[in-house]
């Protein structure tokens, strides 16, 4: 069995909007309560506790407070495991010696929603084609709120757990499936060998020349952003007009997560679909994207022109079409080989007779004598081999 994730989008009337909004509220309310806890018992008495400690009061916290009956029992302990992982990971940070990061209380507002961990206390049903039905909650306080989406898995897929999101006043649900292997396959059309470099002048470029152009979402976008937050920042903090532009601003940016995600999963999925074995070279994308602002003892130098190649290495989103072309070539039957950057060298190798010759960012040919004849290549056809 595997693990398939599907999106829905939720379509609830004022009814239904009304009680997915209170209970938020308490998830968040229990977070906040859970997370209060423990800095007071750490405080005061030196005691760390543990998300058993917490769960186990649970049952307390539901005959004291009967709103949260309805909740059910399993959605508030994922509520007090999502608050134990945020301290995993801190505990984690401090060893590592890196950025802390302390787990901080969160408003009702921006508390992004609550997750059932399995499928009690909840059912997905489809009517065909991609309507469908969610409904929430047991008896006959149960909702059953309209949905958008469909999978390609058929009926043999299981619902693992669900995660219901409040993003810009719209709603979502998040479904895990578990999908038999025999449900996955993709077509495979061609049985091409390729090597493809991911890069910002062309997003893709392949290693007999075809190139994929960048469509650069994100700036297309920049001066219709720029303004809305200009407009933004006249306005008085808190007012409704404040709040009106910043949520048109956000959905700008969901429109560009929304068009990026779609052309990544087209263009890997042609990848997947075309080749019997893709080649590509490793990406860390947080080392590339990382700030060149420096410290204050030893400022860093065109921090502006960092920041703004870091926005198009993000927009370009390679790292998550690794990902889906990770999953995808499972799926196809396509031997997906990852080079190792830091031991192959890609910039500095020359593929014809695997040569390294140090260059520096400026330097974009490599001339390579090789058996008396000159041979030239681009750094990007470097990269690509």
């Amino acid at each position: 069995m595997l693990d398939r994730a599907l999106t829905f989008k939720l379509y609830p009337n004022a009814r239904e909007v009304e009680r997915l909004t209170d209970w938020i509220r308490l998830h968040c309310e229990l977070y906040n309560a859970a997370l209060e806890e423990r800095i007071d018992a750490y405080r005061k008495h030196g005691k760390s506790i543990s998300y058993y400690d917490q769960q186990n009061v649970l049952p307390e916290i539901k005959a004291a407070r009967h709103e949260f009956v309805e909740l059910g029992s399993h959605a508030l302990q994922q509520t007090l495991r999502k608050l134990d992982l945020s301290f995993q990971a801190f505990f984690r940070r401090v060893k590592a010696g890196q950025t802390l990061g302390f787990p901080r209380f969160k408003a009702s507002k921006r508390f992004s929603g609550f997750c059932y961990p399995d499928p009690a206390g909840w059912k997905l049903m489809q009517h065909g084609g991609r309507g469908a039905t969610l409904r929430v909650g047991s008896g006959k306080d149960a909702m059953s709120i309209r949905a958008r989406g469909q999978h390609r898995f058929g009926d043999g897929a299981k619902p693992n757990d669900l995660t219901i999101t409040r993003r810009n006043g719209e709603w979502f649900a998040s479904v895990t499936l578990r999908v038999p292997e025999d449900a996955c396959p993709r077509a495979r059309t061609g049985a091409a060998y390729r090597g493809v470099d991911f890069g910002l002048n062309n997003w893709a470029m392949f290693d007999d020349g075809e190139a994929i152009a960048n469509p650069r979402f994100m700036r297309n976008e920049m001066s219709r952003i720029a303004d809305l937050q200009r407009q933004q920042a006249r306005k008085k903090r808190g007012s409704i007009r404040y709040r009106r532009l910043g949520a048109r601003v956000a959905k700008v940016h969901e429109r560009i997560g929304n068009l990026r995600r779609e052309f990544l999963h087209k263009e890997t999925t042609r990848m997947v679909k075309a080749c019997a074995v893709l080649a590509t070279e490793e990406l860390r994308i947080q080392n590339m994207s990382r700030s060149a602002k420096g410290t204050q003892q030893k400022p860093g130098r065109l921090v502006k022109q960092k920041a703004g190649l870091n926005r198009e290495i993000l927009s370009a989103g390679s790292s998550m079409a690794h990902n889906m072309l990770a999953y995808k070539a499972v799926e196809a039957g396509t031997r997906l080989h990852v080079a190792n950057t830091r031991q192959l060298k890609p910039s500095q190798r020359y593929a014809a007779c695997w040569e390294i010759v140090p260059k520096t960012l400026a330097q974009r040919t490599h001339v390579c004598a090789h058996a008396g004849t000159q041979r030239t290549a681009t750094r990007t056809q470097r990269r690509s081999c």
